[in-house]
């Protein structure tokens, strides 16, 4: 039995997927899938000659919707083991990272959360995606209650640095998100919800890199338009499914949306402010920030715009 299926979407990387998968034993219990998001025809060439020498199943997102949630998709059609990974081309996994999960494989838990670690690909020095993901995991461990849970379950959005059970996700039908930006919110989201009994771990088995021109690092209207209605449609599954209670410890606040909505002019913003109150979505954490001083900080920024920018 295949015990453990790792997920990689794929394009033009073909040599940081080369360094990822040394990383990656070969190992009888491993199914490796590679899913090439239609890559160029050189980085098709190199891949194909990857597969001669890598132990591993290339499959080419043929969905007609391109992204890395979809590649995802497919992935998980093809997975076959009891617990899944998933990773991305440019990443890599810590040395020994599968003697660590390996422990997990006939563990009652339905995901297990891992600390992560982060390098700036230019020149391997210490990054800071990974802080965020490993504050939660940290302050879990210090002190476990509804706050530091739901902070794990619903607030770790990426969909590395886990070990999922793939029942988990095949019975409740969970899949990425076709979209241009946040594919993974709610997958991470549903999983967290569904999700029975959990643990988290202080080992780290995955280093996340930062490098110029992904996703993270650019925003154009279309990117900012995908992460605000998945923004949304997170806080409104979330509102609907748990109770008053944990939702409180979420504080879901909207102001980064309205800080972003404003290098797309002023209409925008507006625009964005009534959206998000129609979905009941507070646009700061009222404990840190008052009204006053909010609409202080809006108004600064907002003049910046008009000196330097259109409004529309």
């Amino acid at each position: 039995m295949i015990q453990l299926s790792i997920i990689i979407p794929h394009y033009n990387s073909t040599e940081l997927l080369e360094n990822l998968l040394e990383t990656i034993p070969d190992n009888e219990n491993i199914q490796v899938i590679i899913i090439d998001d239609n890559s160029c025809e050189d980085d098709k060439k190199k891949l194909d000659n990857l597969i001669l020498k890598k132990n591993m199943e290339l499959y080419i997102n043929d969905s007609g919707v391109k992204g890395a949630g979809a590649c995802r998709n497919i992935g998980i059609k093809k997975a076959i083991g009891k617990w899944l990974l998933f990773a991305d081309a440019d990443d890599y996994f810590k040395n020994n990272f599968y003697s660590i999960v390996n422990k997990y494989f006939d563990s009652k838990v339905d995901v297990v959360y891992f600390v992560p670690t982060s390098v700036n690909l230019k020149d391997g020095t210490l990054a800071k995606r990974h802080i965020t993901y490993k504050n939660r995991i940290q302050d879990y461990l210090k002190n476990p209650n509804l706050e530091t849970e739901n902070n794990i379950k619903y607030r770790f959005s990426p969909p590395w640095s886990k070990l999922i059970k793939r029942r988990l996700v095949s019975q409740n039908k969970i899949f990425f998100d076709e979209v241009i930006a946040s594919n993974d919110i709610m997958f991470s989201t549903k999983v967290g919800y569904k999700l029975t009994k959990f643990e988290a771990s202080h080992h780290e088995i995955y280093c996340v890199t930062r490098s110029e021109g992904t996703l993270t690092r650019t925003m154009t209207k279309p990117i900012f338009e995908s992460r605000l209605k998945v923004f949304i449609t997170y806080n409104d599954y979330l509102r609907k499914r748990i109770s008053k209670e944990e939702y409180k410890t979420l504080n879901i606040v909207g102001a980064k949306y309205l800080k972003m909505a404003l290098n797309f002019g002023l209409l925008k913003t507006i625009t964005v402010y009534i959206k998000l109150k129609k979905h009941n979505i507070k646009i700061v954490d009222s404990k840190l920030l008052s009204p006053v001083k909010l609409l202080s900080i809006l108004s600064g920024l907002i003049m910046k715009k008009i000196k330097g920018k259109r409004l529309y």
